[in-house]
């Protein structure tokens, strides 16, 4: 008896028929499930890595664009800030009273900050001083030479603070007001007396008269000589002949104190501390 059609046969050619149509489109069911799982795992996977792909497109992108921006922030400092730039390095020195001193330069708006900061047994203290230096020419030629100039002096007193009120540097001397160094800030606060512009002035007719009036001995003078004394009495055995003098050597004229103390100020702006003294020696006969 047939199990499908209930015939009273075994399995009757009809049955089987259906039973591997039905076993066919079962097997194509499968199949066609299959190939849409591979087709939707393949797309998921696809848009996943076309996703990773502008991800790391845009991450590279973006590093690129502040690398461009860093360096373009960069030249733009670099062109801001003139030829020998001292901004990064400070100058360091010791005062007279071997306080360890450094020099900082920062630039604020339209102002060159100077900051002096030093340090000795168990104390410290800075001071700040504004100024435009960018205006001298000599200045944006070699900034470093200019605050080396002021260096010189303050390393010269007791506390590096408690100097002149305003530095100008010899090498900007021709240039106006603006590009010295002003006193603008200090801690502990140290009282020093603002300078009035009369006082200014006076201070600079005073250096202008002392340095066109110098005192010196006209070159041409010749020293006069000693009247000479009366021979003694030689024996009568024995009589030399006195013989005549010599004519008196000229006397050059020597420099004066003024001229040997503006010699020594040039060379101390100038030379090393141990060449000092050949270099005044040599500015005096060039003088001369």
């Amino acid at each position: 008896m047939c199990a499908v059609c209930s015939a009273q046969r075994p399995l009757c050619g009809t049955c089987i028929y259906k039973a591997s149509l039905h076993l066919q489109h079962l097997l194509l069911s499968l199949f066609y499930t299959s190939i849409m799982r591979a087709k939707c795992s393949a797309t998921v996977l696809l848009v996943c890595f076309i996703w990773a792909i502008n991800a790391q497109a845009q991450n590279s992108s973006i590093q690129a664009n502040s690398i461009n921006h860093i360096e373009s922030t960069q030249n733009s400092r670099q062109q801001q800030q003139p030829k020998g730039s001292i901004w990064d390095e400070p100058i360091r020195f010791n005062s007279k009273a071997k306080d360890s001193c450094v020099m900082v330069i920062s630039s604020q708006t339209n102002f060159t900050k100077l900051r002096v900061s030093c340090k000795s047994k168990g104390k410290s203290y800075w001071c700040d001083f504004l100024g435009k230096p960018n205006l001298c020419r000599a200045y944006n030629s070699n900034p470093r030479h200019y605050f080396t100039q002021i260096m010189w002096d303050m390393r010269k007193l007791q506390n590096a603070c408690q100097g002149p009120q305003v530095y100008k540097p010899h090498m900007c001397r021709s240039a106006s007001d603006e590009v010295q160094m002003a006193f603008h800030a200090s801690w502990p606060k140290i009282s020093i007396p603002k300078l009035t512009q009369a006082s200014q002035n006076q201070q600079k007719q005073q250096q202008q008269v002392k340095s066109s009036i110098t005192p010196t001995k006209p070159p041409g003078q010749k020293q006069q000589p000693k009247p000479q004394q009366p021979a003694k009495p030689a024996k009568p055995a024995v009589s030399k002949p006195v013989s005549p003098r010599k004519p008196a050597k000229s006397i050059t004229a020597r420099p004066t104190v003024a001229e040997e103390s503006q010699a020594t100020k040039i060379a101390e702006e100038y030379c090393w501390k141990s060449l000092q003294g050949v270099c005044a020696y040599f500015i005096n006969w060039f003088q001369n």
